[in-house]
């Protein structure tokens, strides 16, 4: 039968900022945190810690006060959330990159009183909130004599340790609440699994909205490693990644698939040593042994929702492995593979996959209703307590072989993204002209986009390039459909459910637009358009299409720079792609400046001279 239970350890009053407090007594002086040319030791790090908890707590109201992290990518953003677990509140951590208004429904929806911000944020920010500006007060908090410390972290182990909103089928995103023991349980287990010591330096690259951040940003700090920290720039580039491992010899890295496959493409090589943690969403050993073949000593794949707190189970990925599993569940985690019954299925059966044990989220914030769906009663232990269900389909080979097989409903994962489709539907309602929305998932791994298909009111007329604009204004900019079909009628099963699968495999390659077909008019224009078709998959397109609307996003926006920059020689950047119209025709201008821009008067002379030549 299959039920696997991780090992048992002993997590009793251990804290996350404890663990990395113990660190500060050994390693006071060494580096803690880089961040471009700015570095934090451990002990300055702690003094700023202590500091902003201690100017934090007279603002914060009621038991686990919740505090929003509203913030750029530095080592002012680590140091305010352990500031905010220190003054024994819990952290929302919010996107400013994501639109204002998921945002302020996150802020409203928490009740939250204080979110730590820059002051650059204060106009962006809610009036009724206290904001405190990290940035203002940040010599104060860095080079100011420790504070007198008032009654600190003085939280248990079922304290709130933050409340992450993930995307919810009602339209709304749903916030899930963990508790610090179970995020210490699975820092300490997966922090034993790669063996890691104060050696270890790691990278962080994630928004913090998602809670890969968490094993990101803390496995380095509580080893006595140092953790560097890619700004938001950096983070976007995997040019620009693969750079920052190679300049800080990085050696532990957490990606997803989509990610891993990007910077691979982005000339990641030679990485001897590193260890490299990969999830969000299923992935074959091809990519294993391309990480494998560069150089990592470490290959694991982790598999978890949010809702168990990050990633429940590890399977360590050797290269003659044919295919990968989800592995065995790690310390504290109960893991049960059930029929429709809730009776465990027996060795090669298929079932759902359920997750107990320390890791399981308190529930969903202030939705009671939903908490009690998700989070059930043991069926087969009732003292092991609640297990969460993950609508995930799995197939039970051994003990310590699971296999992901698909999902049971309509919740997808979208290069490492947990995207409920009816939040993407619902907010595409919204549009005065759209009567009905459909969002599927087509390709797969990196090839894999989110279809809509728009049903409009009637005598109404839109175009793809305006539904893609109301979408990027309500949704982040992972969940925004990469391709749009308008349709009179949807196709229909037998019992007249709108036939997702069919819809899934339909014949539709590019998204409606008004452009009409331009050929390309000379070789640059032929080359990228030959790269644009290879990348998104489609038969032929216009130097006028644009590369959004055609399905393209930033993972793929990112190997289209690196593939041209191949081609051409060039020295493109992904800032440069997106500062212009996404379109085959500007990008050959970009192309054209970029090389030009490498060659002296003369050169450039000669060259005018040769095409005037040839224009006679």
């Amino acid at each position: 039968m299959c039920i696997l239970y991780g090992k048992e350890r002993n997590t009793k009053n251990i804290s996350l900022n404890g663990l990395i407090e113990d660190k500060v007594n050994k390693y006071g002086e060494k580096t803690a945190l880089i961040c471009n040319d700015s570095t934090v030791s451990y002990r300055q790090m702690d003094i700023a810690v202590k500091n902003l908890a201690s100017y934090l707590i007279d603002k914060v109201e009621g038991k686990e006060p919740l505090v929003g992290i509203y913030m750029d990518r530095s080592e002012k953003m680590i140091i305010s959330i352990l500031a905010v677990l220190k003054a024994g509140g819990a952290y929302v951590p919010l996107d400013p990159s994501h639109p204002s208004e998921r945002n302020n429904y996150i802020m409203d929806y928490s009740q939250m009183n204080v979110v730590i911000t820059e002051s650059k944020y204060d106009s962006i920010l809610p009036g009724n909130l206290t904001k405190i500006y990290v940035d203002d007060i940040w010599d104060e908090i860095m080079n100011g004599e420790l504070k007198e410390e008032k009654v600190l972290a003085n939280h248990s182990n079922d304290s709130l340790a933050y409340v992450i909103f993930t995307s919810g089928s009602t339209g709304k995103p749903k916030g899930v609440e963990v508790e610090h023991e179970g995020m210490v349980n699975y820092l300490l287990s997966v922090s034993d699994n790669l063996k890691l010591n104060e050696d270890v330096i790691g990278l962080t690259v994630v928004t913090i909205t998602f809670d890969i951040s968490i094993s990101e940003m803390f496995l380095p700090l509580i080893n006595g490693g140092t953790l560097v920290i890619a700004d938001n720039e950096t983070a976007k580039s995997g040019t620009d990644i693969v750079k920052l491992i190679e300049k800080e010899n990085i050696d532990l890295c957490g990606f997803t698939p989509s990610t891993a496959y990007m910077l691979l493409d982005s000339g990641l090589n030679n990485i001897d040593g590193m260890k490299m943690l990969i999830g969000g969403e299923p992935w074959s050993m091809e990519l294993a042994k391309l990480l494998i073949d560069a150089g990592c000593t470490q290959v694991w794949n982790v598999y978890g929702p949010t809702e168990t707190t990050i990633y429940s189970t590890m399977y360590q990925l050797n290269r003659d492995d044919d295919h990968v599993s989800i592995g065995i569940p790690i310390e504290q985690t109960d893991i049960y593979v059930l029929d429709e019954n809730l009776k465990p299925v027996n060795k090669g059966e298929e079932g759902d996959l359920y997750i107990g044990g320390i890791g399981v989220a308190r529930g969903y914030y202030r939705n009671p209703e939903l908490t009690s769906k998700s989070f059930i009663a043991n069926p087969i232990d009732k003292d092991r307590g609640r297990i969460y269900k993950t609508g995930d389909v799995v197939k039970y080979i051994n003990d310590e072989d699971i296999v992901y097989v698909g999902r049971s409903d309509f919740q997808v994962k979208l290069h490492g993204y947990r995207i409920e489709l009816g939040e993407i539907e619902a907010a595409l309602c919204k549009m005065d002209e759209v009567s009905q929305a459909v969002a599927v998932i087509q390709g797969k791994e990196l090839d894999a986009k989110i279809h809509a298909f728009i049903k409009l009111k009637d005598d109404c007329k839109v175009e793809a390039a305006d539904v893609r604009a109301f979408a990027e204004d309500l949704l982040p900019s992972y969940m925004v459909p990469g391709m749009y079909t308008f349709v009179l009628e949807y196709p229909m099963t037998a019992n007249f459910k709108v036939d997702r699968k069919a819809l899934m495999e339909g014949n539709v390659i590019v998204a409606a637009n008004a452009t009409e077909y331009v050929a390309p008019r000379n070789e640059i224009e032929e080359m990228i358009a030959e790269i644009w078709e290879e990348l998104l998959n489609v038969d032929k397109v216009s130097v006028c299409d644009d590369f959004l609307e055609l399905g393209g996003h930033s993972l793929l926006a990112n190997r289209l720079v690196v593939k041209m920059n191949n081609v051409f020689g060039t020295t493109i950047t992904l800032l440069e792609i997106f500062e212009r119209t996404m379109t085959i025709e500007e990008m050959a201008l970009i192309v054209e400046e970029n090389l030009l821009s490498g060659l002296s008067e003369e050169e450039i002379e000669e060259l005018m001279k040769e095409g005037l030549e040839e224009n006679e």
